[in-house]
């Protein structure tokens, strides 16, 4: 190398070092760092960028059955499985940032930064970025495309109107082809959140013409037409469905395109119904599609069900449910289309219950409709309790009144036919075996010659009985029809079912053990069904009675589950009718008036509606639902005076407690004379009835208790009324009851009761009351020595410490009662009972007694941004999907940062509790919270007020864990 060659290389590598330096901005500068910034850094993280979300598309199962989703799913699990590509990314895009500082590629190494934050969830984080990309970005394109991004992240941050505000200001601007598509793709997932479906349409159909990838647009049409046919726009999808296969589709949209060009097509005649059915045979017998078996015996399914051919359907789907394939939610939708026929149009609820039954194990939880598919299940299991109650309890009527000469034949004959049944069952069985145990032999005859010597289960020809899944739900039917819904645990034959009503539902069960029958001769085994048979035969009219009470029951149940859960007003009007025609004394009667008032006045049948206002108005003027028909905020207004009488009552029992009888009585005849609808009579009367206990004769106390019995047959306090009479039975069979009232006690210092305003919202604490009767009543009916001055102070200071301090509850409405008697004047100090010493009882203890209202309570830490907006968005999960039990939500501070969120109310557990399951699924608020602490349970009314005394949390959570 010569001397000037030398030169010029010196030259340029030093005009080379300069360009490198960030703090310059001359051309060449430029010209470096950013060819470096682009192909060093961007370009690699833009590419690693590019895999991560084809593998996020790859990896995404689509459901077929649903309608696409605009974007994959991400979830803590994608985040996980890309960690490692994520941080690559942002470790790649990082480098022109720091070190081509002045590069034009520094806005798009932010947008790579920031999706790779989305990606990893943390949606806040991904937010600042996309915002200091618009902040500062001079380039139109960059600030377009981080403004769809920061969009995306509002959404999945349940900020929609921020996600909104965004969309708005795009409007505006003029994008490029590239930015128009995804913000049309933003829009419409924005739209498919808010349920507007007429929008996810415009703006998937604007989003077409902008696609570069023929996969991705054909994916986008599929949706569109799915879309269309959803809307009933069957021309439409059926031009959809035609381009997107047109276009050379991947297969699985191709194939599920044809399926559902079979939906949207018109059957004008006979030659569309043949053309469609060969179309569906040609696809069976193809062998690309074997995995799609399941599937396309579905699709005929539907088909033979839009020509009402129900057993065809039905035979078609017992197919698609046997044929294994790789559609992992099908069998979901299988069974729920089975059990859809089953109770619309075959009315067989034993079947239709199972079939749900079996539809939600295996259901999509992220499916829109699966809350609805649950509480469907749920309704139809309490449906077919009652239907069957009904339909056992009646066939048992008319075998209790045949005679016994007659009533034996029938069960002889019954359970001969049974017997027959079961042996030609025994002998199908056997031939079914043989059958798949030859099929069996060939197939691994034709497997050894071909080499293969590995035989499946999966080879044979025969039908297992556990992959039937007529067999499976006809067997479950029956089971319950004869046990009852028991759960699955050892002994099961030799357990209680733990119901009320166990023995007269299990109906005709037979109950010998295996090892019995094979010991027994066939005549015994009859004879000994038989006299099963007799034992749930209602002969007598106590049991005649008792059958009678459950048919009832059960018929103004099956009305409600009409008229409430499944909008059948037709068979809820005829329910209610055949329950008033049956039983025109029934306690039901007001409510049946009143709703059948209701079915009539959506049913536009004016007549008839006046007909039974007339009625609920004249034969049940004072009840709750009579006044409804005047006034429809009846139940608010009611609610508010029921607080008032709380507080009263509240007010009343501090001056019980403070022996204060007068004032007592006064405030409880207050309570029924200004609040005579209250929901708390029961506890009014009882109350009542201490209150004459410690200044009555005992005669008078045993006949206001027998009246508080006649009165109020369904109160929490029965059994405390029980045992006050058992009590003073016992005591007046020794003669041991004192004759005259009790001497009024010695003044004092009087106690502080102040009332309780309604705005506190004192409720009623049945648990509190029945400890503090327990604990004053012995010392009124004993006999009453005469206390030595040197006992009566301590005995004085023992009733002083026993008092419990207050006492709520909210029990059922009940009817009106009368004025309580003011005190009695005092009597002779003689007759006066002392009180014998009782052991403490901790009145702020929880009890897991009943109560008539129930609450589901959300505690978490109040800075955390996962809960920011939780009760907006409570608020609108409960309009949507609990919208008919009216739950109202409050929130309260705790301690340590935390705050509480109560939903109520709901009127037993076993709601609550499911509420509270419900939680889990990723519809729910809470349901995709991960890495925050937070707490979930159900409480009681009257354990609410005392964890709010308490607030210990976890002896709550001890007895929580215990109970529920």
């Amino acid at each position: 190398m010569n001397i000037k060659s030398l030169y010029i290389f010196f030259i340029l590598a030093g005009m080379l070092l300069v360009s490198c330096s960030v703090e310059r901005n001359n051309p060449l500068s430029k010209t470096y760092h950013n060819t470096t910034a682009r192909y060093n850094g961007y370009f690699l993280a833009k590419e690693k960028m590019r895999l991560i979300e084809q593998g996020l598309q790859d990896q995404m199962e689509y459901d077929y059955n649903q309608v696409l989703p605009i974007y994959p799913f991400i979830d803590s699990t994608t985040a996980t499985a890309f960690e490692a590509d994520l941080e690559d990314v942002k470790k790649k895009a990082s480098h022109p940032i720091q070190y081509h500082k002045n590069s034009k590629w520094i806005d798009n190494s932010y947008i790579e930064i920031g999706k790779a934050n989305y990606y990893q969830l943390n949606f806040a984080e991904a937010v600042r970025t996309f915002k200091y990309v618009n902040a500062t970005s001079k380039d139109a394109a960059d600030r377009h495309e981080a403004l769809v991004w920061l969009m995306r992240s509002f959404m999945q941050l349940d900020e929609m109107e921020n996600a909104q505000q965004v969309s708005e200001f795009l409007r505006k601007e003029r994008l490029n082809k590239a930015s128009a598509r995804e913000l049309y793709l933003a829009r419409a997932h924005y739209y498919r959140l808010q349920n507007d479906t007429a929008q996810v349409i415009e703006n998937l159909a604007l989003s077409l013409p902008n696609f570069d990838v023929k996969d991705d647009q054909s994916r986008a049409r599929y949706t569109l037409a799915q879309l269309y046919q959803l809307k009933k726009q069957n021309k439409e999808a059926y031009a959809e469905y035609s381009k997107v296969l047109r276009r050379n589709p991947p297969y699985d949209l191709g194939f599920f395109s044809r399926l559902n060009l079979g939906q949207v097509t018109e059957l004008t005649d006979e030659q569309d119904k043949e053309r469609i059915a060969g179309y569906h045979q040609k696809m069976l017998k193809d062998d690309k599609n074997l995995e799609y078996r399941d599937r396309i015996y579905y699709e005929m399914a539907q088909f033979e069900l839009r020509q009402q051919n129900y057993d065809k359907a039905l035979v078609l789907l017992q197919q698609s449910l046997k044929t294994q394939g790789t559609l992992s939610n099908q069998k979901a939708y299988s069974y729920l289309s089975a059990g859809e026929i089953y109770f619309d149009k075959l009315q067989n609820f034993d079947l239709a219950a199972a079939y749900y039954d079996s539809a939600v194990q295996v259901y999509p939880q992220r499916a829109p409709e699966y809350e609805a598919v649950a509480e469907r299940r749920d309704v139809l299991a309490d449906f077919a309790k009652q239907y069957s109650t009904i339909q056992t309890q009646d066939s048992l009527q008319r075998l209790g009144r045949m005679g016994e000469a007659e009533r034996l034949e029938f069960l002889q004959a019954l359970v001969q036919r049974e017997e027959e049944a079961r042996q030609q069952e025994m002998v199908r069985q056997q031939e079914r075996q043989l059958l798949a145990e030859k099929e069996t032999g060939r197939s691994n005859n034709r497997r050894s010659q071909n080499g293969d010597t590995f035989a499946t289960e999966s080879s044979t020809g025969g039908v297992w009985y556990f992959d039937n899944p007529t067999a499976m739900a006809s067997a479950r039917a029956e089971f319950v029809r004869r046990w009852g819904d028991r759960p699955l645990q050892d002994f099961w034959r030799n357990r209680t079912r733990g119901e009320a009503e166990s023995q007269a539902d299990v109906a005709l069960a037979p109950v010998p053990v295996e090892a019995e029958e094979n010991q027994a001769s066939p005549e015994e085994r009859a004879s000994a069904q038989v006299q099963l048979y007799l034992q749930n035969i209602p002969v007598t009219t106590a049991d005649m009675q008792r059958s009678e009470k459950m048919v009832e029951e059960a018929l103004f149940r099956l009305a409600n589950i009409y008229a409430q859960n499944l909008n059948d007003q037709e068979r809820a009007i005829q329910t209610y009718l055949s329950l008033l025609q049956r039983f025109p004394g029934t306690e039901h009667a007001p409510e049946s008036y009143y709703s059948l008032y209701l079915l009539y006045g959506k049913a536009g049948d004016s007549p008839q509606q006046q007909a039974f206002h007339s009625k609920l108005k004249q034969e049940f003027p004072n009840t709750t639902y009579a006044r409804l028909l005047d006034d429809s905020d009846f139940m608010s207004k009611n609610a508010a005076e029921n607080l008032k009488a709380y507080a009263l009552y509240d007010s009343a029992y501090s001056f019980y407690d403070a022996e204060e009888y007068e004032k007592t009585t006064a405030l409880l005849n207050q309570v029924i004379s200004q609040y005579p609808l209250n929901d708390i009579k029961d506890k009014v009367a009882f109350l009542g009835a201490m209150v004459t206990a410690r200044t009555q004769k005992p005669e008078m106390l045993r006949q206001q208790l027998q009246q508080f019995k006649a009165a109020y047959p369904k109160s929490p306090l029965l059994p405390q009324a029980d045992q006050l009479l058992a009590t003073y039975q016992q005591l007046e069979e020794k003669n041991e009851l004192r004759l005259e009232a009790p001497a009024p006690p010695e003044p004092k210092e009087p106690k502080a009761a102040v009332a309780i305003t309604p705005e506190e919202k004192v409720s009623t604490n049945i648990a509190t009351v029945i400890a503090s009767v327990a604990k004053v009543t012995p010392q009124i009916l004993p006999p009453a020595p005469v206390a030595q001055p040197e006992e009566a102070e301590p005995q004085q200071q023992q009733r002083e410490q026993q008092r419990p301090e207050t006492a709520t509850t909210t029990p059922p409405v009940v009817e009106p009662q009368q004025p309580l008697a003011t005190a009695a004047e005092p009597a002779d100090s003689a007759n006066t009972a002392v009180a014998p010493p009782v052991p403490a009882v901790d009145s702020l203890a929880y009890q897991a007694t009943d109560d008539s209202a129930f609450y589901f309570v959300l505690i978490y830490p109040a800075d955390e941004a996962a809960f920011k907006d939780v009760q907006p968005k409570y608020e609108k999960y409960n309009s949507t999907y609990y919208k008919q039990q009216n739950l109202s939500i409050d929130s309260v501070d705790l301690a340590d940062g935390k705050r509480m969120l109560l939903m109520r109310t709901f009127a037993d557990p076993k709601q609550a509790m499911a509420y509270s399951v419900k939680q889990k699924a990723p519809q729910a608020p809470v349901g995709r919270i991960r890495g925050v602490e937070f707490t979930t349970f159900v409480i009681s009314s009257a354990n609410y007020q005392k964890f709010l005394q308490k607030k210990d949390l976890e002896a709550y959570l001890a007895f929580f864990k215990n109970n529920y």
